[in-house]
């Protein structure tokens, strides 16, 4: 004699084949140990502690973008860079911290302590007009903005550019009118539920 679940054994397991066969997969049961995802800011909008140095445009700094690079003769300013003048929203003095003189180049570097399990390690922000920004000496992403299109800066760093004490540099480029740089830093942290 077949029980209720016998019968339906054969069901379930074509019902399991078609979804294979699609590339989907049965759902899992629950289980009090499933992983959810939480995002950290590892390092803030309006940050302090930024070392940073104003140059002419395309001025050779070499190597400025290097973990070992020496920054020490460099101010210390808070995000973000900018000018208090006509041009976009964040061009006023609740958002601007910290002056970057148009028709300039400003170099930035900060220090951010990303843990092992880290995952999907962003950078975000906003540039007005380009920036190169470097993780760990590597250029992840050169971004070409404009007028202070937020989110322009917007990339994953690779994994085996990260490191736990690692160092974000960017290179903001200026055209005229008004500057602006700002940006964060953010990474997925599993968790158990």
């Amino acid at each position: 004699m077949l029980t209720n679940s016998s019968r339906l054994l054969p069901t379930v397991l074509a019902a399991s084949s078609l979804l294979a066969a699609a590339g989907m997969s049965a759902p899992a049961s629950a289980s009090p140990a499933r992983a959810r995802q939480t995002v950290v800011t590892a390092l803030g909008f309006n940050s302090t502690d930024w070392r940073y140095l104003q140059v002419p445009p395309a001025a050779d700094q070499p190597l400025f973008y290097r973990r070992h690079f020496d920054d020490s003769g460099w101010p210390t300013g808070q995000e973000g860079f900018g000018t208090v003048t006509a041009g976009c929203a964040w061009n006023n003095p609740a958002h601007v911290k910290t002056p970057w003189a148009v028709n300039t180049d400003i170099l930035v570097r900060h220090w951010v302590h990303i843990p092992r399990d880290a995952q999907q390690v962003r950078i975000e922000g906003t540039v007005d007009n380009d920036a190169q920004v470097f993780f760990n000496g590597e250029l992840v992403q050169t971004a070409k903005s404009g007028n202070c299109a937020a989110g322009a800066i917007n990339v994953v760093v690779p994994a085996n550019v990260l490191d736990c004490c690692n160092v974000l540099a960017i290179r903001g480029h200026d055209y005229g009118r008004s500057t602006y740089l700002n940006v964060r830093v953010t990474y997925v942290k599993p968790t158990a539920a």
